[in-house]
């Protein structure tokens, strides 16, 4: 497939200034119809008695390389389900829309689900978007434009981009046509990272913090660490208090557990320095400690096996996604994503690039992640496809 659809030229013109101009042709017919959802028009529930489900669609490149095909079963439960056998959040997957035939045939089958020939399909249909393969990460930006554009409310998985200039181009698509646009891991939502951030607000000054995260490759679960850090720091950081600045990640392997990254915070007071140890069955998922000025310490942790995990801990951030599309309004900005990125892109080149040595955030201008996928990763020639499909090209690193 090539050239760009007629729907991401028409898509174009849906930005706040030009609500009221036609998304798409196939979602302008849509319009017409009575079951036609408005994707910038906050969620409204026409009974209290009622049950009705936020409508939801799937772009997944691969069904190897997602957590979709964990995350359907909190949205279509059904009682061979592994997880979920009752309903956990509010939002129900109506379509989906993968490359791969056979993937198609999965979410039909596992989720009785639609899929959808194109992805301009989906608009007007769907009350917010998930993009959920790791795989696509290197076109994510690409992938995401044109529901950014139609003001579809986009979840995008960690860790979001392969490169500080493709997150940039997310960021500023979704602001220019006012969409909101996540990109989280399930630790940023658990009760350990809010119990922090509320502690740090009396803290004087951070000294210092020593960190771990239970993971498999670095790519695909290492970045959570990365992500419970900056949660964890995320008000103080926007107060100027710690943005990071440089990272070194010394491990024998990315790919296998066992590791140190160090980050270096910049604080009008001087650099301070904070540790993530990269574990596999460690007492815990995740854990943060964090050195302030005496006398405070501040402490915060994911347990192991806490009770109920997959209600209380894993299943929170898909809450906190089903508000986000039913209010329209984001759980965080573009600074939170873009923070989040360059943490995890510096760690990932220092172990690619340098052996372990720091890498500082401006040497991450012009460089892209090459796609170091574990699982089944695409190949160049899918990826171009993908970003062909989307309107985009896609330029191997």
């Amino acid at each position: 497939m090539s050239g760009r659809r007629k729907f991401i030229q028409n898509a174009a013109l849906t930005g706040a200034a030009a609500s009221s101009a036609a998304l798409t042709s196939a979602a302008k017919a849509a319009e017409n119809d009575s079951n036609y959802i408005d994707p910038r028009k906050p969620f409204k529930r026409t009974s209290r008695f009622k049950s009705e489900l936020v409508h939801i669609g799937l772009v997944d490149g691969s069904k190897r390389g997602s957590h979709a095909g964990i995350w359907g079963t909190a949205w279509n439960p059904t009682d061979d389900n592994n997880y979920y056998k009752i309903r956990t959040t509010g939002m129900n997957l109506r379509y989906v829309w993968c490359l791969r035939e056979e993937d198609k045939q999965f979410y039909r089958d596992k989720y009785g689900c639609e899929p959808v020939k194109n992805p301009e399909d989906m608009i007007g249909k769907i009350d917010g978007v998930y993009f959920a393969d790791v795989n696509s990460i290197p076109v994510s930006h690409i992938m995401a434009k044109p529901f950014l554009e139609a003001g579809v409310p986009t979840f995008m998985n960690r860790p979001c981009s392969t490169s500080t200039g493709n997150a940039r181009i997310l960021k500023e698509t979704a602001g220019k046509n006012n969409t909101p646009l996540m990109a989280g891991s399930t630790w940023e939502y658990t009760e350990s990272c809010g119990d922090v951030r509320a502690s740090l607000k009396h803290v004087k000054e951070i000294k210092g913090y020593v960190a771990h995260n239970s993971m498999s490759d670095f790519y695909t679960h290492g970045v959570h660490g990365i992500y419970y850090i900056y949660s964890c720091l995320k008000d103080e950081i926007r107060k100027g208090r710690g943005p990071a600045v440089a990272a070194s990640y010394m491990t024998h392997d990315w790919r296998k557990p066992r590791g140190c990254i160090t980050f270096e915070h910049e604080t009008e007071n001087g650099p301070y320095y904070g540790n993530l140890h990269e574990p596999s069955g460690a007492n815990g998922q995740a854990y943060i400690r964090v050195f302030g000025s005496h006398p405070f310490d501040v402490e915060g942790k994911i347990p192991g096996s806490p009770g109920y995990f997959f209600f209380n801990t894993w299943n929170a951030m898909q809450l906190v996604i089903q508000e986000m599309f039913e209010t329209k309004k984001s759980p965080e900005d573009s600074f939170d994503i873009l923070e989040k990125t360059a943490m995890f892109l510096m760690a990932f080149k220092s172990v690619l690039e340098k052996n372990g040595a720091p890498v500082r955030r401006d040497e991450l201008e012009g460089w892209e992640l090459p796609v170091p996928s574990p699982w089944d990763p695409f190949s160049t020639d899918e990826l171009k496809q993908l970003a062909r499909i989307f309107g985009g090209e896609y330029v191997e690193p």
